[in-house]
């Protein structure tokens, strides 16, 4: 794994990039039942309008979420490859919400053609066949943007048997580890776990990167299916609802928008709106005629009680 990992960054990783816009949340890999799954709940700071993509690319099948606002994308191939992020660079996160209330006043609404070079590497990475294919994507690539390469930030690249974790940011090198197979759980949020310097580094956000990493950890420990995953991660553990990794109105303006999972093994992706700060705008199959998709595509509503008690909405 050592030689993989050193080919890798000798190969793509030439030079120094730049500053980058990626996204906050909180995300997790479980291994369950021999398989993997990857969740994430997405944070942001105005309501998310979101579109699934179902398509092939470069002869791969692929699903995903899009928002159709700032183009970014997360989801699965037809080789069980899953890929989900979480920000690094949480100052630019915050103020995205008010660049996408400008943006939507200058635009229609339906407008959906609005690319990003994130949204682009995420959808590249998907695109390839093994998971050193997609990690090489993920640290390499830079889409049109030639001066930035690579996605910034905290990224899970898995198939249903391995787990890696890539951190990088603009000024440093990606670190990439793969989880070890008598791990269960993997969770990321907004700061560095071997660069101590990038994200949340202080006061009351760096407390909520921290609890709820450490909230979400410890109630994923014990689940026994694909569902109890994003159900653990919707549910309240703290009254402060910044600190919960399902993050409901707080004074920072940063809400989970909605949450997306992805069954590496069946080969599933499960997409949850929330009620309030999340749209599913629709889904978009682009499969050529007669062909037999290889992965599902599952809508839920959000979950709202949970053995009667009602939960954040």
């Amino acid at each position: 794994m050592k030689n993989l990992i050193r080919n890798i960054l000798n190969e793509v990783y030439e030079y120094k990039t730049q500053n980058n816009i990626i996204k906050e949340c909180t995300i997790a890999a479980v291994r369950i039942d021999d398989g993997v799954v990857l969740a994430k709940n997405r944070d942001r700071g105005y309501k998310a309008r979101v579109e699934i993509i179902h398509e092939i690319v470069e002869d791969v099948e692929v699903v995903y979420w899009r928002d159709i606002d700032t183009d970014w994308s997360e989801g699965m191939n037809e080789f069980g490859i899953g890929i989900v992020n979480s920000s690094l660079m949480v100052s630019q996160d915050e103020k995205e919400g008010k660049e996408v209330e400008k943006k939507r006043k200058q635009n229609d609404a339906t407008e959906t053609k609005r690319k990003s070079y994130d949204g682009e590497k995420i959808r590249n990475a998907l695109t390839k066949k093994t998971l050193p294919q997609a990690i090489k994507s993920i640290v390499g690539y830079s889409a049109d943007d030639k001066k930035n390469v690579g996605l910034k930030g905290e990224t899970f690249v898995s198939d249903s048997n391995n787990i890696y974790v890539v951190e990088m940011t603009s000024k440093h090198s990606p670190i990439i580890k793969k989880l070890k197979k008598e791990k269960k759980v993997l969770v990321r949020t907004n700061h560095g776990v071997y660069h101590k310097t990038v994200g949340y580094t202080k006061g009351e956000k760096k407390k909520s990167s921290h609890m709820r990493l450490e909230l979400a950890k410890k109630h994923l420990e014990d689940v026994k299916n694909d569902t109890e995953v994003i159900d653990r991660l919707k549910q309240k553990y703290d009254k402060d609802p910044f600190l919960n990794p399902y993050r409901t109105k707080n004074m920072y303006n940063m809400q989970t928008t909605g949450q997306i999972m992805l069954n590496l093994d069946k080969k599933e992706v499960t997409v949850r709106m929330d009620n309030e700060m999340g749209e599913l705008v629709g889904i978009k199959t682009k499969l050529p005629k007669g062909y037999k998709a290889k992965i599902k595509i599952k809508v839920e509503s959000e979950k709202t009680h949970d053995k009667g008690k009602k939960l954040p909405t």
